[in-house]
């Protein structure tokens, strides 16, 4: 499969639903470039969030996805991201939205805004959201702390992916990524 055309993948969806394990599984089959969850290592350093953290975080995974994206096309590798801004639109409304009619929350909007829209163009296209489903078990990491809210942010995240190339993946760990792969080969053998 020429790697130049595949898209790339963005693993995304609710905390604990195997986004992190989908990832490294879809980067070692593919032998793809991986781009980590910036905001994992940002919560380890400040311990906690707030709005004015929306922005750093969102241009921290934007940045290391730009070198990732560097880095695979100079090696013809696919690049595999866990996670983008689409996370940080989902989780800044939900965790901020007390503060959404704050100046920060206004420069947050414009800035993320601005950035959604260039997720659309080149050379950030094409790519292809993997949303993963809520029937992987919760696991507290001292991190996540919303395993009630897994089901509402699901629904935000179908709702931000609507205008997005995405699919939903479910089941055991081998079957989403069977799903990912089948995705893909129909995608490039159906734009041969």
């Amino acid at each position: 499969m020429p790697f130049s055309r595949l898209p790339r993948l963005i693993l995304t969806g609710p905390e604990s639903t195997g986004k992190s394990s989908l990832a490294q599984a879809l980067a070692e089959h593919l032998d793809g470039i991986l781009v980590p969850e910036y905001l994992r290592d940002y919560f380890e350093e400040q311990g906690s969030l707030t709005l004015e953290d929306a922005i750093p975080v969102a241009q921290g995974q934007w940045v290391n996805e730009e070198r990732g994206a560097k880095a695979a096309s100079s090696q013809n590798k696919v690049l595999i991201c866990d996670t983008d801004l689409i996370s940080s639109l989902v989780y800044s409304a939900h965790y901020y939205a007390d503060e959404m009619n704050s100046p920060l929350w206004a420069q947050w909007e414009q800035w993320s805004e601005r950035h959604k829209r260039r997720l659309k163009m080149t050379p950030y296209q094409p790519r292809l959201y993997v949303l993963c489903d809520l029937d992987w078990p919760w696991v507290d990491d001292g991190q996540r702390d919303a395993p009630d809210h897994r089901p509402h942010f699901f629904k935000r995240f179908k709702t931000e992916l609507r205008e997005f190339d995405h699919i939903t993946v479910s089941g055991t760990l081998d079957e989403r990524l069977n799903a990912v792969l089948a995705h893909l080969v129909r995608g490039c053998l159906g734009n041969s």
